[in-house]
């Protein structure tokens, strides 16, 4: 049998009441007696978890994504497709090389961009720099729902490492902004690279892309054991 608890409070003189449904007797009697133990009320718990939950909903997603390209009209076509998506609500940010095809392409379309000048003397020092860049970034895009596609560590991947753009991409994870990141990378660019290095550059986004021309594919990645290569 479930138990519905039914709140009761006044509120500007008013009363409102919240029905809770689908609380089994397991979860009725752990209310009562974590209540009991705390010496508040079911209603006081259930009205504490409620505008817990409704915070985290009203909190601005963050997304750290990975894009993988091979060619420069991949690339285009996805930034196209991403401006395309216009939304009033977005605030829309680029980084990276002012050469770079993509940073070009966002700067013309209105993109606000995000690098601090001079980039090639600051990417000297690519740890700083760039958590300074995350830093401006930030303080741009605070309580605002962003879109932000960054060319800054792809150059970094290529005047360094694959190894040390993952160390930078982890520095973004301490620093992260509300919205979705785009994190794109030029897979010709990338020499020398192993697949301890490329898997370390996976772990630190949520979600990785492949582009093919028009085509967006998501990649999942499943860890199994060789016995299950038999089945």
């Amino acid at each position: 049998m479930q138990a519905i608890y039914i709140i009761v409070h006044s509120m500007i003189g008013m009363g409102q009441v919240l029905y809770v449904r689908g609380f089994n007797e397991k979860l009725h009697d752990k209310l009562d007696d974590q209540s009991k133990k705390e010496g508040v009320s079911p209603a006081s718990i259930l009205e504490d978890a409620f505008e817990e939950w409704l915070k985290n909903k009203q909190e601005i997603p963050t997304k750290h994504y990975l894009v993988l390209y091979s060619d420069d009209n991949s690339l285009l076509n996805f930034v196209r497709k991403v401006n395309d998506l216009e939304d009033g609500d977005w605030f829309h940010v680029t980084c990276g090389p002012e050469s770079h095809s993509g940073v070009k392409y966002l700067k013309k379309h209105g993109w606000y961009d995000a690098t601090i000048s001079p980039y090639i003397q600051g990417i000297k020092k690519p740890e700083k720099y760039s958590s300074e860049v995350f830093d401006h970034l930030g303080s741009v895009s605070a309580d605002k729902q962003t879109c932000f596609i960054g060319f800054m560590t792809e150059d970094i991947a290529h005047r360094y490492s694959l190894q040390k753009a993952s160390e930078i991409e982890k520095i973004y994870n301490t620093k992260r902004i509300g919205g979705v990141v785009f994190c794109p990378y030029d897979m010709r660019k990338l020499n020398n690279f192993n697949f301890i290095d490329i898997f370390k550059l996976f772990e630190e986004h949520d979600e990785i892309f492949v582009l093919k021309e028009n085509e967006v594919y998501k990649l999942n990645l499943d860890k199994t054991n060789h016995a299950k290569l038999f089945l």
